[in-house]
C-alpha cells in the first residue's frame, strides 16, 4: 500500500462508475484511499504539494474488478497437484498422472486440480477405476471436477469402503458397470466426500504458497479482489495466514462451506458455533455467506431441472442438499445474521430456493442479508424474477461458463433453449443486482472474458452469438464486475466505485469497456492493477 501520507495523483481516461461524476481526468489518493475525483486541477490541489504522480496515456482507468464466484485457493493449489486441464483423451490423463507418480514418489495420494473437463475429452467420458489402475495401481487417485464429481481408481474406492452393496447416497450417485461394481465415477459430493476426506490435504507450507503466487496471475488479469464460494476451515486458517503477514493482496470475500454429505443437525451446529457472521472482518479479509449446494451441474447432468433431460428421460438432474435440510440451515441463517448462498443451476432447484426464501422472508425480512443464488441460469422464470427483486436476493452470475460450456449445453438441449440460459437481461430488466464471475478453475478466470461474453452472448467455437437478446450494454457489463460486484461482496461502502472516501483500488485496460465495440474487448490487455493505492501490476 501507499506509504503513511503518501499522496498519489493519478492521471488518465477514468470510468469512476459513479452516477454523480462518471468520467474523469485525474483522482488523488493518500493513505490507500480515494480523496479526490476531478480534473487534474482539481486531484493536485487536494494532494498538496507533496505528492507522486501516475500518468497513464494509454487505456482506461475502472474500479478495481470483482470476481464474485472465485475459488481462488482451489485455482492456485491445482498447479501443484496433477494438472489436467490440457487433457485431451483419457491417455493424456493416464499420462499425466504417470508423469506425476514418477517425480513424487513418496506422495502418498495421487490427485488433481479440478479445472479439468470431459468435453474436452475425445472420448466424452470419464475415465473409469480400471483406466486409472493402469496408470497407478499402487496408490490411491482421486480425481476431483469442477466440486460436482470424482473420479477415483480400485485401491481409493476399497479406502472409502465403497462396493457393489453401497447403495448411492440421498444427493449423490455412484456410477457402476453392466456387472454393478462401482466404475470410480462419483456424482455429487454425498457420493465423492468419503474419497475425498481420505486425501491428505497439500501442506500448509504449499497451500500458502500456492495462494501467494495465484494473486500474481489475478492481478495481471485485472482483479483486485474475489469472493471465494465455499471454503473449509483449513483454507479459512489459510487465508488468514497470508492476511497475518500483509501477503493477502486480492480483497478475498470467505463463503464458508456446508457440508451437504453430513446430517443436518450437524451443520447446523457448526453455523451455531461459528461465534461471528457475514460481514466480520476487513477490507482485505472478510466472510460472506454461508456456502450450499442444492443441485449439481448442467455438463454433469446433474442440475435439477423442471423436466427430464432430453438425452435422458427418466433424469431431472439430483437435488443435493434434500428440501428439509436447506429449509433449516436457511432458517437458521436467517435468525443468525448469516447471508446465504446457494448453488442452483436448474429451473427446479431454482424455484425450491426461492419458494424457502420466500417462506422465510414472511418472518423474517431477507433484504438486509442479500442471500443470493448462484449461477441460476437454465432457466429462471418471470416468476422467480420477481421473487429474487422483492426480497433483495442477488444473483453470481459466470459469463464465462455460458462461453465455455455454451457447446455442450446447446448439443443437449438445443439453441433456442441455450438462448434463454445465463438471461443477465432478463435479471437486470427485473431490478435484481447481478455480480460477476468466473468460477474458476472450472473457467478461465480473465474477467474480460466475461465481459467481453456479456456483451456479445458468443460461445467456444462458434460464429454467431446464442441468446443475443440476453447481451448487456458496457456498462452494464462493467457494473456486473465493479460497483454491483461489490454489493454481492457486502462491500459497497468501501470499493466498486471511484469515488472520494473509497478504497483506491483500479485496473487500467488497454481499451474503453463502455464506449469500444464488444469485440475488441476479446483482444484487449490489462495495462495496470493497484489495491489500495499501490501498484501491484504493470504490463
Amino acid at each position: 500500500m501507499t506509504a503513511a501520507g503518501q499522496t498519489l495523483v493519478v492521471e488518465g481516461d477514468i470510468i469512476t462508475m459513479d452516477a454523480a461524476r462518471p468520467r474523469a481526468q485525474a483522482m488523488a489518493v493518500r493513505d490507500g484511499r480515494i480523496v479526490a475525483v476531478g480534473s487534474p486541477d482539481e486531484a493536485r490541489a487536494a494532494a498538496g504539494p507533496d505528492h507522486r504522480v501516475i500518468r497513464y496515456t494509454s487505456g482506461t482507468v475502472v474500479p478495481g474488478l470483482i470476481d464474485t464466484h472465485n475459488h481462488m485457493q482451489w485455482t492456485g493449489i491445482q498447479t501443484r497437484l496433477v494438472d489436467l486441464a490440457s487433457a485431451r483423451s483419457i491417455a493424456d490423463i493416464q499420462d499425466a498422472i504417470r508423469a506425476y507418480a514418477a517425480r513424487h514418489v513418496d506422495v502418498p495420494w495421487i490427485t488433481s486440480g479440478s479445472g479439468w473437463h470431459v468435453v474436452n475429452l475425445k472420448e466424452q467420458r470419464y475415465p473409469t477405476r480400471q483406466e486409472l489402475d493402469a496408470a497407478c495401481a499402487d496408490r490411491p487417485i482421486y480425481l476431483p471436477r469442477v466440486g460436482h464429481a470424482g473420479v477415483a481408481n480400485t485401491l481409493a474406492l476399497k479406502l472409502a469402503g465403497i462396493t457393489a452393496e453401497t447403495p448411492n447416497p440421498e444427493g449423490g450417485k455412484i456410477e457402476r458397470d453392466a456387472a454393478g461394481e462401482p466404475n470410480g465415477v462419483l456424482m455429487e459430493p454425498p457420493a465423492f466426500e468419503p474419497v475425498a476426506r481420505l486425501v491428505p490435504p497439500p501442506s500448509m507450507g504449499d497451500q500458502e504458497g500456492a495462494l501467494l503466487d495465484i494473486q500474481k496471475r489475478y492481478h495481471a488479469a485485472g482483479l483486485t479482489g474475489i469472493v471465494d464460494p465455499g471454503v473449509t476451515p483449513e483454507m479459512m486458517t489459510v487465508y488468514q495466514n497470508l492476511w497475518a503477514r500483509n501477503e493477502l493482496t486480492i480483497r478475498s470475500v470467505l463463503m464458508p462451506l456446508v457440508d451437504s454429505s453430513l446430517p443436518v443437525e450437524e451443520n447446523l451446529a457448526r453455523i451455531r458455533q461459528f461465534g461471528v457472521r457475514t460481514g466480520f472482518g476487513d477490507a482485505r479479509m472478510k466472510l460472506g455467506a454461508v456456502k450450499l449446494f442444492l443441485d449439481g451441474g448442467a455438463s454433469l447432468g446433474t442440475s435439477l431441472m423442471r423436466e427430464p433431460y432430453p438425452d435422458e428421460r427418466c433424469n431431472c438432474g439430483i437435488q443435493v442438499t434434500p428440501t428439509e435440510n436447506f429449509r433449516a440451515i436457511a432458517r437458521m441463517c436467517a435468525t443468525s445474521g448469516w447471508s446465504l448462498g446457494v448453488h442452483t443451476v436448474g429451473g427446479k432447484a431454482i424455484d425450491i430456493a426461492l419458494d424457502v426464501f420466500e417462506e422465510i422472508d414472511r418472518e423474517i425480512p431477507l433484504k438486509p442479508m442479500r442471500f443470493s443464488l448462484i449461477h441460476a441460469y437454465l432457466w429462471p422464470e418471470e416468476r422467480n424474477i420477481r421473487q429474487a427483486q422483492k426480497m433483495g436476493i442477488t444473483v453470481a452470475t459466470q459469463c464465462s461458463m455460458q462461453y465455455t460450456f455454451g457447446p455442450l449445453l446447446v448439443q443437449r438441449f438445443g439453441t433456442v433453449l441455450m438462448s434463454l440460459a445465463t438471461p443477465v437481461r432478463s435479471w437486470l430488466d427485473g431490478g435484481v443486482v447481478v455480480g460477476g464471475g468466473s468460477d474458476s478453475p472450472v473457467t478461465p478466470f480473465a474477467p474480460l472474458l466475461g465481459l467481453w461474453q456479456a456483451r456479445t452472448r458468443r460461445i467456444a467455437g462458434a460464429d454467431e452469438p446464442v441468446g443475443k437478446l440476453q447481451a448487456v450494454s458496457g456498462e452494464e457489463a462493467l457494473a456486473m464486475y465493479t460497483r454491483d460486484a461489490a454489493f454481492v461482496a457486502f462491500s459497497e461502502h468501501e470499493r466498486g466505485v471511484l469515488r472520494p472516501g473509497l478504497l483506491a483500488d483500479w485496473t487500467v485496460l488497454s481499451v474503453d469497456p463502455v464506449e469500444c465495440d464488444p469485440d475488441a474487448l476479446q483482444h484487449a490487455s490489462v495495462l495496470a492493477t493497484a489495491v489500495g493505492g499501490e501498484v501491484v501490476h504493470e504490463a
